[in-house]
């Protein structure tokens, strides 16, 4: 049976790592390109304060080459570049050898986050080992049955999926907020304190079921 792992890595021999290291952007892996896996094609987007800063960083970096802007939209930029012989520990090939696929990458705050879909939990045992032999530092945020979503797993009450869906629907989770529990419990017709109670076991429920608890 399959399961979905989402888990943070890092590493000096990881693909970038010098221009990373002296930029503070935000890297989001669109797709990769291998007719070559020890030497993928990256295409990702990268936002953050100074573009150009990272762009002459990654020109620098031994660990890339092949850099090409395809488009600027909104303050972000979608780069091509392909990994090079320098890059100590390439990832793709690994996971690929596993049949695992990739669901989700990016980067930000100095570490790798992924998500990505294992054939069974051999695979992934064995994809940790091959991270750890390697020296990469290995972070697992959640794993879960690959035939079931985040939110099927966290078997939410009817109630609490109400209440979490109109929350999120209203702003709630914005930053700043758009409504309050006040308001939400209004539109619900019920008070600020049960309004309060759904969201914390609501949240509770999908923590148990997205993140891997000791």
């Amino acid at each position: 049976m399959s399961i979905i792992a989402g888990y943070a890595v890092r590493s000096d021999g990881l693909v970038l790592h010098e221009a990373l290291s002296r930029t503070g952007v935000r890297l989001e892996l669109e797709r990769t390109v291998a007719t070559d896996p020890e030497r993928p094609s990256l295409f990702l987007w990268v936002e953050g304060d100074d573009l150009d800063a990272f762009d002459a960083a990654a020109h620098d970096d031994p660990t890339v080459t092949d850099i090409t802007v395809l488009s600027e939209v909104d303050g972000k930029r979608l780069y091509s570049m392909r990994v090079t012989d320098a890059t100590e520990i390439v990832l793709y090939p690994e996971w690929v050898s596993l049949g695992a696929e990739r669901l989700q990458a990016y980067y930000v705050d100095g570490w790798w986050h992924a998500r990505a879909r294992f054939p069974d939990r051999q695979a992934f045992a064995a994809y940790r080992d091959f991270l750890s032999r390697n020296d990469v530092e290995f972070r697992l945020k959640h794993l879960y049955n690959g035939e079931r979503t985040a939110a099927d797993a966290a078997t939410l009450t009817l109630e609490q999926r109400e209440t979490l869906k109109l929350a999120y629907e209203r702003g709630y989770f914005e930053v700043p907020r758009r409504v309050t529990t006040s308001e939400l419990a209004a539109e619900l017709g019920l008070s600020d304190q049960a309004v309060s109670e759904r969201l914390r076991r609501g949240y509770a429920r999908l923590v148990e079921a997205t993140v891997q608890l000791e």
